[in-house]
């Protein structure tokens, strides 16, 4: 079952996007939707990774970064790396 978030398509951009630096404004502005749905993206990532804060997830996305753009470089759509953590 896909979430709420990866439905609406912000899911992995965020997590990309998070991974690069950028904050939630900017996050926001790349990915044309409201801050607060970027702020509730990066919550539930946060909780689905069982991560603490906003700095394991960049240390997260910086890791997984090189392997997801061996596949989906080029594409508009991306996966989500899944780290077993269910």
């Amino acid at each position: 079952m896909r979430v709420y978030w990866e439905r609406i398509g912000v899911l992995w951009p965020t997590y990309r996007l998070v991974g690069q630096g950028f904050n939630d404004q900017e996050i926001a502005n790349r990915l044309n939707t409201a801050e607060v749905t970027v702020h509730g993206c990066i919550d539930w990532l946060l909780k689905f990774l069982n991560m603490s804060d906003r700095l394991d997830l960049v240390r997260h996305a910086l890791t997984t970064e090189p392997l997801v753009r061996q596949v989906a470089e080029g594409e508009p759509e991306y996966l989500l790396v899944v780290t077993g953590a269910d």
